[in-house]
């Protein structure tokens, strides 16, 4: 692929990346196109295959200097802290204008479909719902048909600063604020529902890319430019599945979505799994594809199930949903604490309530909640405390203030959303959902089986009156063999979680580079730590097995 060098042009920006603090670090041009965040201690060179973008960097300056009045030419590239799934770019131009470029990794989901379903619910979300997103001011989904040779999308640069960048130093009073403003936001998108479960896209552009799109709404109202289309999230593609018929919506009811999500996987699982070793259920045996399938076939008997009752009009209300709010895709004014806009809309779907209700993931407490509204109070004893369990303490309470104040305000504010959100047999019911999909890919059978047995154990809870009977059916020993490998995942898990929590092994194996032959020797060094705490020659061997890194 031919990429225009800057140093042929007249006026070469300056290219920045973004640091840890917000300080800004002069890169040669190949990092724009590189994962430069962090580094992996496994499988680092797939990972960062997965997000290598290569495109003609002059030709997207060239679309972003046309998208702003007055501008001629580009004069700094700032590359932003990168998320995992897309290139991000702050440009700004000869005559102050900044503007965003955001460019989809190829982790990020079939790019036509993706950058397509993004710019139509920007504009949904921002001339219809009047939610605070970004104007987008050019974008292409046709990576061999622009002179970008990339997909992207060029839009305003949203104002403020990210939420994550105050969230610690603001008072408990600018954090309840922040709160009520995100629960407002929700209760506006969950009073718009629309007829089927998928993708937002403009109905133009769906016809072109499916041959068919159909109206949301009859007439001229608001909708009547958009249509619902396939899903364009990662997981329905990755792995291969790209280059599979699998069906990815529209749906009309849940439990053709539910039954679908089984069907795909079994389709992918029996053409591309293979034997492989688990070392939580054995060292000396293989885990079959087999053993999936007949897994999967536990679920698809109790899909048709794990869907809103009828009857519940709220929970069956299909309404478009941000997909991971978290502190790092809110932008706020620091002064007066107001949202000024929300980001990363990317692979947002219109779906029941049912599937989407849950407290985001910036409000949510780690642990157990109090079901009651109670104000968690500190312990008895905590004078007496030590410092650092004092800070820990309050740290804690904090959090499940936060988590509570939440709950608290969608009863309040949202009763349409908390009509599904107060519901405590709909987690139970949306985890399997959540965990069919790459579920051999993710190594998640052990979940997915424990998901499905908390079911069947609560089935008369879930159903109550005229309970149908649960189509659940696991032979004792299937019971008797998951109750074995509970006792690793659990136990050893456990273990491996404290050693996460100390800072000992990086989340997903990601480390700073900067940080990468310390990690590395740390790991050597732990591991030995860990295999020493084995009171066994099995043991020890199934310990090092384990050990991730």
């Amino acid at each position: 692929m031919r990429c225009l060098s800057l140093s042929s042009t007249s006026h070469p920006p300056a290219l920045y990346t973004e640091r840890p603090g917000g300080a800004h670090e002069t890169i040669p041009e190949e990092d724009l196109y590189r994962y430069t965040r962090h580094r992996w201690l496994c499988n680092e060179k797939e990972e960062l295959s997965k997000r290598y973008v290569r495109f003609n960097l002059q030709r997207l300056l060239d679309v972003a200097v046309d998208a702003c009045e007055g501008a001629r030419y580009c004069t700094q590239v700032l590359k932003c802290a990168e998320g995992l799934r897309n290139k991000a770019f702050i440009l700004t131009m000869d005559n102050g204008a900044e503007v965003l470029a955001k460019l989809p990794n190829p982790n990020a989901g079939p790019p036509r479909y993706t950058t397509t379903s993004e710019v139509a619910t920007h504009a949904l979300l921002r001339d219809v719902l009047k939610v605070p997103v970004p104007r987008v001011l050019a974008w292409s989904c046709d990576a061999a048909n622009t002179p970008v040779e990339a997909e992207y999308i060029i839009a305003e640069k949203a104002a403020g600063v990210r939420l994550g960048s105050v969230w610690t130093q603001w008072p408990r009073e600018a954090k309840l604020k922040l709160i009520t403003q995100i629960v407002d936001m929700e209760n506006t998108l969950a009073t718009v529902s629309f007829p089927r479960h998928g993708c937002i896209y403009f109905k133009d552009d769906l016809r072109l890319l499916t041959g068919d799109a159909q109206d949301i709404e009859a007439g001229s109202g608001s909708l009547a430019r958009f249509s619902i289309g396939p899903l364009t999230s990662a997981e329905l593609c990755d792995q291969g599945r790209s280059a599979m018929p699998l069906d990815r919506g529209p749906w009309l009811d849940p439990r053709d979505y539910t039954q679908a999500l089984g069907r795909n996987e079994i389709a992918w699982i029996q053409s591309s799994a293979r034997p492989r070793m688990n070392y939580y259920k054995s060292l000396e045996s293989l885990e079959r594809p087999e053993d999936a399938l007949s897994l999967l076939s536990q679920y698809m008997n109790a899909a048709p199930y794990l869907v809103p009752r009828p009857t519940d009009e709220a929970a069956n209300s299909k309404v478009l949903w941000h997909p991971d709010l978290h502190l790092d895709n809110v932008f706020v004014n620091p002064n007066t604490w107001e949202i000024t806009c929300i980001v990363d809309w990317q692979s947002a779907c219109v779906a029941p309530l049912f599937y989407q209700s849950a407290v985001p993931r910036m409000f949510r407490h780690r642990h157990p909640v109090q079901q009651d509204w109670a104000v968690p109070q500190r312990p008895a004893n905590f004078d007496t405390l030590s410092d650092s369990d004092k800070q820990r303490i309050d740290n804690d309470l904090e959090s499940e203030t936060i988590h509570k104040y939440y709950q608290a305000q969608v009863c309040k504010r949202a009763p349409r959303h908390w009509a599904v959100l107060h519901q405590r047999p709909v987690p139970v019911l949306q985890k399997p959902v959540w965990l069919v999909t790459g579920v051999w890919a993710n190594r998640d059978l052990f979940f997915l089986r424990q998901s499905l047995i908390s079911v069947a154990k609560q089935w008369q809870e879930l159903f109550p009156g005229t309970a149908p009977p649960c189509p659940i059916h696991f032979p004792d020993s299937d019971l008797e063999a998951h109750s074995r490998e509970e006792e690793n995942v659990e136990g050893i898990g456990h273990m491996l979680a404290l050693f996460r929590d100390q800072g000992v092994l990086p989340v997903d194996g990601m480390v700073h580079p900067g940080d990468y032959k310390i990690a590395r020797g740390n790991s050597r060094r732990f591991k030995d730590v860990f295999v020493g705490l084995a009171r066994t020659d099995a043991e020890r061997e199934l310990y090092t097995r384990l050990w991730p890194y």
